[in-house]
């Protein structure tokens, strides 16, 4: 079996891409300007991208990253190939969450408007802070 291995920073874009997606999946653009967008757009329990440090538990090897947060789920560039519909952030035996598997530090958390927004005004994908 081949192993595939995802080049280190493209998390940011991979983050950033899904902000797109959500944005465009809570704006109704068959309504008038400003009367199809749907209440949960800006609301980071359903939504958030966040920046942060992840430290593998097994290698101990910490990396600034970004990964996306929905919910009680967790969606990010390495996990994605295998786990596309995202990871616990939390495992029930307190083993299988993406949270046990990667101590993440979270330093900032981004709409999916702010995210669109800092790409724009940075003029690249991160991370901003």
């Amino acid at each position: 079996m081949k192993e595939e291995t995802i080049p280190l920073g493209q998390c940011y874009p991979f983050a950033n891409q899904m902000a797109r997606v959500w944005s465009d999946a809570m704006i109704d653009r068959t309504k008038p300007p400003g009367k199809g967008v749907h209440p949960d757009i800006d609301n980071k329990d359903k939504f958030k991208v966040v920046h942060g440090r992840i430290t593998d538990k097994f290698s101990g090897e910490s990396v600034l990253h970004a990964w996306v947060e929905k919910g009680d789920m967790v969606f990010d560039a390495q996990t994605s190939h295998t786990k596309p519909e995202g990871v616990p952030k939390f495992g029930k035996d307190g083993k299988d969450g993406w949270y046990e598997m990667y101590q993440p530090e979270p330093h900032e958390e981004y709409t999916a408007e702010e995210t669109m927004l800092k790409c724009l005004g940075a003029g690249h994908q991160g991370p901003w802070d």
